[in-house]
């Protein structure tokens, strides 16, 4: 048994090579293989069903561009006519074969109310018209898609469902099945399957026969009473996982070939199983499309849930997109996908007089997707709906949330989750929460998690790092640094309620205590014990009855690896990189510019890994912490002053080396507005107008008509002037560069994603 133990912050930045052949996954050593998944598998996969090649999952293939469309050779044009617009890119989206791009720019008006799928009178982006073809934008500043009414971008859409009953192959790791009496449409190779069972307790036709009972393990439960604060729902098949089918052979039986295997162990005829799928336009489910380097703009008051609809689809993406005003409930949404990609994008809420809960991803039945550098501005980064399994959420960057109090957090809402792995984020909180149900198996490595919404600027306050609440069991944290100003106890558990808490684990609601007993943590640092803690008493090594399979031994070490999935895209191991060289395409900053976006004058790199407890010098809980790319991106981006607001600045008083401005108009409900702005004459005008260094002040607080920021001495009166508010970023991915040197990515490898 390792000695119980904290250790101080190391002195070096030292990592140790993790060999493929000596130690399998990255994880392997710290956490045990029942609570991991090999994660490499997450986002694109290595070929697509076209034969088109990636060379890692957050690389789409090279494309050439389509010469089907009219107007070919030339890019289409926007004409800001709704029905003009949306024909002549859905007529080009049904044009263009595989392995092409379509190019686009100006502004497009994309507007409608009804049903997407139905023939109503609803226009929308049809990106499952054809599979394996690219909208490409000429970049977040030159291409706009103006979305209002009920407008949707879709990737995909059902034409027909099918079901079948599963009588064998329920083994973890399993890549076939037996099928029986399957209805619907043929299932061949290329559709996606959805994998389902009854929850814990529950079996039969539409899971209506039994009751929910807690087994002491692996506890699949969600819309009750006995297992979260809201529930009330006769709905009970909540777990599932999407895969992939390569092959149906026999005549009844069925048997299925699958990738990857089966995630879970709990797979069971006593649950009846079932598998079902849905059929795309042309027969399997649209796969391999993509949308680039544009604006989406739904400030004229879109109200879908879901501007960018990812539904049905396999291996799809949206890349550097740049998305202003979350007047959708989220602007991004996955629903029954598998394999896809978000990354470098950003997204900013904008409209400073929104109250509704905004979200920036919600993500329900998704398997395997990656969402990787993005910069997410006033709205949660992460929300997740349930029956999520196998998915990362990596080296992604919030703030701002338009809230009054703090709500700057990913959170697991719904039942079904299991092996998730939150990297490299920074943002205020994670959560696996016990509103809706049970979340179990889920992964943090490597978060800086502030604890808060720096400056956080709400009336009342809910401060905290990370929460797993009741049936959040056999979860992991390693190598996270947590912490900050507003963190003052280090545990909330077992209904000991402390507020402002580095950990809440079954802190309110039902009572679950195998949510702590099963909690995994080592090589955690944070900011009230000053440590990182490698200690025994935090690592499960004794559990009972059906939660032994999840024991954890003590590691024998405190050598963290670099990553839990990135290893696996290198050409030898995965080594610390204190001044880049990384071999990453986005690590690399660009920080000025001579001409934006395409003349880059100044470029910054950030240590590799950025978090952990073997790094040192960082800004951020007692150094262990640097920023992440998507937040040097943020800080340094220009700023676009065609989405700022103009506010009179009435009045103003100073004291103590704060300034509080008060303005006319500036909001017209209870939440509170967060982040940068400007002011422009009178004494407190600030200068470089356009830009985000020099010119922007942050807010340290606010209210319905008053702003407040730091500011050295008194500047005398500055009523008169004006406030220019909300600083959205002018945006292009070109800002992230290829990180050369390193270990280059190599060719993918072992991207079945089975449990080790």
């Amino acid at each position: 048994m390792r000695r119980d133990s904290s250790h101080l912050f190391p002195l070096i930045l030292i990592l140790l090579l993790f060999s493929a052949l000596s130690y399998g996954q990255a994880w392997s050593g710290i956490i045990s293989s029942s609570r991991a998944i090999n994660w490499t598998g997450a986002g694109l996969p290595p070929t697509l069903p076209d034969g088109e090649t990636t060379p890692n999952p957050w690389t789409p293939p090279t494309r050439t561009q389509c010469t089907s469309y009219s107007g070919y050779p030339s890019a289409i044009t926007g004409t800001g006519t709704a029905a003009t617009d949306v024909a002549a890119i859905n007529n080009a989206l049904a044009a263009c074969t595989t392995g092409t791009y379509i190019p686009i720019t100006g502004t497009f008006n994309i507007s409608g109310v009804g049903n997407c799928y139905g023939g109503g009178a609803i226009t929308c982006i049809s990106m499952y018209a054809q599979n394996g073809v690219t909208l490409r934008g000429s970049g977040p500043q030159s291409t706009k898609l103006s979305l209002s009414g009920e407008a949707i971008i879709a990737f995909g859409e059902a034409n027909g469902n099918g079901s079948g009953m599963w009588s064998t192959g329920f083994s973890q790791g399993a890549t076939s099945l037996t099928m029986s009496s399957p209805s619907g449409p043929t299932l061949t190779a290329g559709y996606l399957l959805y994998l389902q069972q009854c929850d814990t307790g529950w079996s039969g036709s539409g899971c209506s026969t039994g009751s929910y009972s807690d087994n002491g393990g692996l506890y699949i439960c969600g819309l009750s009473s006995v297992c979260d604060n809201n529930g009330g729902s006769s709905l009970h098949r909540f777990q599932q996982q999407v895969v992939y089918v390569t092959s149906v052979t026999g005549s009844g039986p069925y048997t299925v070939n699958f990738t990857p295997g089966l995630y879970m162990p709990n797979w069971s005829s006593s649950n009846s199983p079932t598998v079902s799928w849905t059929k795309g336009a042309s027969g399997a489910p649209a796969y391999g499309n993509g949308l680039e380097d544009l604006t989406i703009d739904t400030t004229g008051g879109e109200t879908f849930n879901g501007a960018v609809y990812m539904n049905e689809t396999y291996a799809s993406w949206v890349k550097g997109v740049r998305v202003v005003g979350y007047a959708v409930v989220a602007p991004f949404y996955t629903l029954n996908t598998k394999s896809c990609l978000i990354a470098n994008n950003y997204l900013d809420g904008d409209t400073y007089a929104d109250t509704a809960f905004n979200t920036a991803f919600q993500r329900t039945g998704d398997s395997d997707s990656l969402i990787i550098n993005n910069i997410m501005r006033n709205g949660t980064p992460l929300e997740g709906l349930g029956s999520n399994e196998g998915g990362v959420f990596a080296y992604n960057y919030g703030r701002d949330n338009f809230t009054n109090y703090y709500f700057n957090r990913t959170f697991e809402h719904y039942a079904g989750t299991a092996f998730l792995l939150h990297e490299g984020n920074e943002l205020g909180q994670i959560e696996d929460d016990d509103t809706w149900g049970t979340h179990t198996l889920n992964t943090l490595f490597r978060n800086y998690v502030s604890g808060w919404d720096s400056p956080y600027v709400g009336s009342s306050s809910n401060p905290g790092g990370i929460s797993w609440e009741a049936f959040a069991r056999f979860e992991n944290a390693v190598g996270n640094s947590i912490g900050g100003p507003k963190l003052t106890n280090y545990q909330s558990t077992n209904g000991a309620i402390v507020a402002d808490y580095v950990w809440e684990i079954n802190g309110t609601g039902p009572n679950d205590p195998l949510a702590l007993s099963s909690a995994m943590r080592w090589g955690n640092c944070d900011t009230v014990t000053g440590t990182c803690r490698f200690q025994s008493s935090e690592v499960p090594t004794s559990l009972t009855g059906n939660a032994v399979p999840f024991e954890n031994s003590v590691p024998s070490n405190d050598n963290l690896p670099c990553s839990f999935f990135l290893a696996g895209y290198t050409s030898t191991s995965c080594p610390a990189h204190a001044n880049g060289g990384t071999g990453l395409s986005w690590w690399k900053v660009c920080t000025s510019w001579t001409t934006f976006p395409t003349s880059c004058s100044t470029s910054q790199t950030q240590p590799f890994p950025p978090i952990g407890p073997d790094v040192t010098g960082g800004p951020y809980v007692n150094g262990t912490a640097y920023d992440i790319p998507a937040e040097l991106a943020f800080k340094n981006l220009p700023i676009d002053t065609s989405y700022q607001h103009s506010f009179s600045i009435t009045g103003s008083s100073w004291s103590g080396g704060t300034e509080t401005l008060t303005v006319s108009g500036l909001t017209a409900g209870s939440a509170y507005i967060n982040g940068g702005f400007q002011v422009s004459g009178g004494n407190c005008a600030t200068s470089g107008a356009g830009t985000a260094t020099g010119a922007e002040v942050v807010m340290t607080g606010s209210s319905n008509t008053t702003v407040s920021y730091a500011l050295a001495s008194n500047p005398g009166s500055c009523g008169g002037g004006t406030m220019l508010f909300p600083d959205v970023r002018q945006f292009d991915e070109r800002v992230y560069q290829n990180d050369a040197g390193g270990d280059p990515p190599a060719p993918p490898i072992n991207l079945n994603a089975q449990v080790d």
